[in-house]
């Protein structure tokens, strides 16, 4: 019996080549996205899952309030934090500092040939000796239980031992020199990493102890709680509760802080968050590392699940659709004897060796699509052939995609009565002929849903792009100040470069500042105007600029005035944002001009204000933002050009020039703005391109589907249209009158899909400071862009229909 319905399901597979073709394409197809989004989920909810000892490692993170009023949950500590810690609660097992090289450093040897290697690297972090103790990093070369023991000891990860030592030379006891940043001097190799997992949230090429840090003079003349520029991670003994530790770091607080918060009004409730939910917790502050929320998760799951409901749809439509030319067969069968059990399951095997066929297939999609997804988000992935959830995805889709797609053609065909198809008619019944539609108009609303939110996601990605920040960013060249130097005389090579720089003929304005748009800031801190209480303090934040910055980048004041050309470094009086007089109550622009602001225990002057501009992107709101003057600063140096596209990278070498001749041993880095502030719609584009991704891939499904749906309709009809082409009626007509009916269902579910999209999309834009609205292009555009699709798939078929020959089609009757 098997034998015999093996044999029955490939002679029908082979009978109807292009039906089959669909079926098991489509099906292929829908199970391949569903395999590539769940290891896309799946790596993303694998992050830090690595780590040995993972479900007893927490960072620690705190919730601010102030005067009752929720302040935000910060990340950042005080490097006394940990070993307080350690002494005070009996159940955390050892703490990790962590502490990035903000701003970057130069690390520099010499290459086989002797020639110096530098390179400004960014992923450099400063540890306690604890920290390969506690987190788990495969070792290649060195002990990692000592390497970071010593205090000029430095770790590095294989692409940057094959960086600076070539990739056969031997790191272990070489030097690596360390300039410009927080520290500085000679390091010693003393292991070597693999590179960090792409599901870590830690990120670093460097690993430096912290012992040389904490020497420098900003933490020595610090109590460990005033700089909140650490993360800290404790490590649990086992069997450990953390609520019993989250109870008892209420004394801890207030043991240690409870004097402090006392006098600002404030109250910090400790937190301990373990690493494995890090990466699903977007919106801490000062977050370091990138997150992702579990909403978007589900948000991917439910596409798969709706790509695969289209790929099953097309199976049951083409199948039912069928059931005319089937109709003999089963009459045929059950008038020899077979019964209605029998013909079941012929018909759900006949589904098995179909969803066999394309699930193996999908496989083989699926590689070739995980890549595509990989380049999308710049991550390596791979399927793991040895997973055994991998192979149990496989066949539950397998099991659940044959019944659920082979269930009910199977009892429909198997339902028709002897009597009536062995005279050559099939009952119509209304009722299959609605599921029929009814499947085809969920089709065409899922594929509505996917293309309205592509557009709605591209349209607010191009809507951040293209506003006005409220300053100049085009043909503004950033680069990077010398990380390498001796302080004598820097601050009169910095000013020197800066007029040379003005000396190019294609620069129109040159500024130096310590910070940049789209690079956060130098200072948050709380402030409050002055004469005002001390509970009334907000945060906000604070940016060293030159004099120039202003007109270098275009930026309007609606009140006050600039600093002297003239002056030095000055935090006496400072340029506020409009942001700025509504959160303090400043006032107009012209009041505020008479009021002054207490930031800490300093008191400056409001000399200007500037009209609100977007310094950060156009996610989050304004917010206060103080710019102090600075004589000349190191960091960054912003260079307005003029010019063409083609004469802009003769320019960038003449600076280049300048910069190397100015400021030897250091590497030339450079970055155009609009470029690097776009970077942080990284996510967004991201998020854009996989899910028109996978909005095409689900269109393609759907109108293989559509296309296989109308060629067997024209089949159906073709008597009737020879008829009418008898009587006179042109192709035209004919195709008006086949396709609307194909239209009728697209006009359907564009009115279902209209509060659905609404509602998507609008929750979505939710997250956005600055955001389109929901108009009425976001419901029509992607309606008649389905339209045309469908109408463009039908169309072809109806053509060959309406092109037949009457006196073939008539002398077969």
């Amino acid at each position: 019996m098997f034998k015999n319905y093996l044999v029955l399901a490939f002679r029908n597979l082979f009978k109807r080549k292009l039906y089959s073709f669909i079926n098991i394409f489509g099906l292929a197809t829908g199970v391949a996205v569903c395999l590539v989004i769940l290891k896309y989920v799946d790596f993303q909810l694998s992050y830090d899952n690595f780590h040995e000892n993972g479900d007893r490692i927490y960072r620690t993170i705190s919730d601010g309030y102030r005067n009752g009023e929720f302040t935000g949950t910060g990340v950042l500590s005080g490097y006394a934090q940990g070993p307080a810690m350690q002494a005070d609660i009996p159940e955390v097992k050892t703490y990790i500092r962590t502490h990035p090289m903000y701003g970057g450093a130069v690390i520099s040897n010499s290459d086989v040939q002797g020639e110096p290697l530098r390179f400004r690297e960014e992923r450099i972090t400063f540890v306690d000796s604890t920290f390969l103790d506690v987190f788990t990093f495969k070792g290649v070369e060195g002990d990692i239980a000592t390497a970071l023991d010593k205090p000029d000891a430095i770790v590095i990860t294989r692409s940057m031992a094959k960086k600076y030592f070539g990739k056969d030379g031997d790191p272990l006891g070489k030097t690596l020199q360390i300039s410009g940043g927080w520290v500085s001097g000679d390091f010693q190799v003393t292991a070597v990493l693999e590179d960090v997992p792409g599901n870590s949230h830690l990120t670093f090429d460097f690993l430096v102890p912290i012992h040389k840090l904490l020497e420098g003079q900003q933490y020595k003349q610090d109590d460990g709680w005033g700089w909140q520029n650490f993360v800290t991670y404790v490590e649990l003994y086992p069997n450990t509760s953390v609520k019993t530790v989250e109870d008892k770091a209420v004394a801890f607080i207030k043991k240690h802080r409870g004097e402090a918060h006392a006098r600002a009004g404030v109250k910090v409730v400790q937190k301990f968050q373990p690493i494995k939910d890090i990466h699903l917790s977007p919106g801490l502050e000062l977050e370091s590392s990138e997150t992702m929320s579990v909403n978007t998760i589900y948000f991917f799951i439910v596409i798969s699940v709706f790509i695969l409901a289209i790929a099953w749809v097309n199976y049951i439509n083409l199948s039912t659709a069928r059931a005319m030319e089937r109709a003999r067969e089963v009459g045929i069968k059950k008038a020899v004897g077979a019964f209605r059990s029998q013909l079941i399951t012929q018909f759900i095997f006949e589904s098995v060796v179909v969803n066999f066929i394309a699930v193996v297939l999908a496989l083989v999609i699926a590689v070739v699509l995980l890549p595509v997804l990989g380049g999308i988000v710049e991550k390596n992935f791979v399927f793991d052939f040895t997973d055994p959830r991998l192979w149990m995805v496989l066949f539950g889709l397998f099991l659940f995609g044959s019944v659920v797609s082979g269930a009910y053609p199977a009892f429909v065909l198997s339902s028709f009565r002897t009597s009536v198809v062995l005279k050559g008619s099939v009952e119509k019944g209304g009722e299959r002929f609605s599921l029929r539609k009814a499947l085809v108009v969920f089709q065409f609303v899922s594929s509505l849903v996917l293309i309205a939110g592509t557009f709605a996601i591209y349209r607010q990605i191009l809507f951040m792009r293209s506003q006005d920040k409220g300053f100049t960013m085009e043909q503004m060249l950033v680069v990077n100040g010398p990380t390498v130097f001796e302080r004598e005389g820097l601050t009169e090579r910095l000013i020197s470069f800066k007029n040379e720089l003005k000396k190019i003929p294609a620069v129109e304005n040159v500024a130096s500042s310590a910070t940049i748009p789209g690079g956060g800031f130098n200072w948050g801190t709380t402030m409050r105007k002055e004469g005002d209480p001390v509970e009334t303090e907000k945060s906000g934040n604070v940016t060293w600029v030159d004099t120039d910055f202003l007109d270098t980048y275009g930026m309007e004041l609606v009140a006050g005035k600039k600093w002297n050309p003239d002056v030095a470094s000055d935090m006496k009086s400072m340029i506020v944002n409009e942001a700025a007089l509504t959160t303090f109550g400043l006032g107009t622009p012209e009041e505020a001009l008479e009021k002054r602001m207490l930031l800490g225990n300093d008191t400056v002057a409001i000399l200007g204000v500037l009209k609100n501009y977007n310094w950060n992107s156009l996610k989050v709101a304004h917010s206060p933002i103080l710019l102090a003057a600075s004589t000349a600063s190191r960091r960054h140096f912003s260079i307005h050009l003029s010019g063409t596209s083609s004469s802009l990278q003769e320019s960038v070498k003449k600076v280049e020039a300048l910069f190397k001749e100015t400021f030897p041993n250091n590497p030339f880095d450079y970055f155009f703005l609009d470029d690097f502030f776009d970077r942080q719609y990284k996510d967004d584009q991201q998020f854009a391109r996989i899910f028109g991704m996978f909005a095409v891939l689900a269109i393609i499904i759907a109108c293989l589907g559509l296309w296989g749906l109308a060629s067997f309709t024209t089949t159906q009809k073709l008597k009737e249209i020879s008829i009418r082409k008898v009587l006179g009626a042109s192709t035209t007509s004919i195709m008006s009158l086949l396709s609307a009916q194909f239209l009728k269902l697209v006009l359907i579910a564009s009115i279902i899909s209209i509060p659905l999209i609404w509602f998507g999309i609008d929750s979505w834009l939710d997250s956005f400071a600055f955001r389109i609205g929901v108009g009425w292009d976001l419901f029509v555009v992607p309606a008649l862009a389905l339209a045309l699709i469908a109408l463009c798939t039908v169309s072809l078929q109806i053509l060959k229909g309406a092109n037949s020959n009457p006196a073939k089609v008539l002398r077969s009757e």
